[in-house]
């Protein structure tokens, strides 16, 4: 985001741009004082949840240290090192493979070497200790993380690893976004139920075919459950490399609620779980007619 812009958002306050923005992206206005959309849901959250629980789970470092706590057979990346200065960060001493990323955002990513030079990181990590932009636009957890970088172990052996993610709602994963080929030109997505039944939606990624479950399906349902278990959303992120399942990151804003999903009933279902209401709406029944769903209140 250029700097004019944000400072010329600074003055629109967050709900009129939300509504604005979201009027935009789904074509329709949002009702987000009484939501019946997960999207409107993420954007009442984004608007309105400042409580303390949230205040960390944008934060990397605290988010690391919380999953480490919670699921102690996780693996957790270790942290290499941290700071602001890319000028002291001590390559030599690094292992072959290394990532740095931004603490306090996301999609931000560099994959670093032995031969890795500091005008290289200044140059690839230019811009990244601001104000995250999506601060900015009212993802309020990612303005109370520690604004610093930080090195973490390169996950994979250099091969570009599976990313699972589970949506895990009221302490239940009910839904599973297997992204494949991220950061290569081959990036996709499939969507799966918890036992791995493929689905015919989108978030706006391109969609790979289905394909087998992964090793530890039920391990990693396990996993995400007990880190979403205190929330009554929360996206759980985690790989799987060489059988062993490690922790990614905890997700409170998916694509800030700006990503709409296809079919646009799946939108709804999906805000219907996280209200916690049992029954399917009506405008979902083309999934249950669908074979989409099973039994027990609609539960995937």
């Amino acid at each position: 985001m250029h700097d004019d812009v944000r400072r010329l958002l600074r003055v629109v306050p967050d709900p009129l741009l939300r509504h604005l923005m979201y009027r935009r992206r789904f074509g329709r206005w949002g009702n987000f004082s009484s939501p019946s959309r997960f999207s409107e849901f993420l954007v009442r959250r984004l608007l309105q949840d400042r409580d303390d629980r949230f205040a960390w789970t944008c934060d990397k470092l605290r988010m690391k240290a919380f999953a480490a706590r919670r699921c102690p057979n996780l693996m957790v990346p270790q942290t290499l090192w941290h700071g602001r200065d890319v000028s002291e960060l001590p390559v030599s001493e690094l292992p072959e493979r290394w990532v740095l990323k931004p603490n306090h955002s996301s999609k931000r990513v560099f994959m670093g070497d032995r031969s890795t030079t500091t005008d290289e990181l200044h140059e690839a990590t230019a811009g990244w200790l601001k104000v995250y932009d999506r601060h900015a636009v009212g993802e309020w957890a990612y303005g109370e993380a520690e604004r610093t970088l930080i090195v973490e172990q390169h996950l994979g052996g250099g091969n570009s690893i599976d990313d699972f993610k589970f949506f895990v709602f009221h302490g239940r994963a009910l839904l599973i976004e297997h992204m494949s080929g991220r950061f290569t030109d081959d990036d996709g997505e499939r969507f799966y139920t918890r036992d791995w039944r493929s689905l015919d939606i989108s978030n706006c990624g391109p969609l790979h075919p289905p394909g087998p479950a992964p090793e530890g399906l039920e391990e990693m349902i396990a996993a995400a459950e007990e880190l979403g278990r205190d929330f009554d959303f929360m996206r759980v992120d985690l790989y799987q490399v060489d059988g062993r399942i490690w922790f990614g990151e905890l997700t409170p804003y998916p694509s800030g609620g700006m990503d709409p999903f296809e079919p646009e009933s799946f939108d709804i279902l999906l805000g219907a779980w996280w209200a916690g209401v049992d029954d399917v709406p009506t405008i979902a029944r083309d999934l249950v007619d669908d074979g989409v769903l099973t039994g027990g209140g609609g539960r995937l």
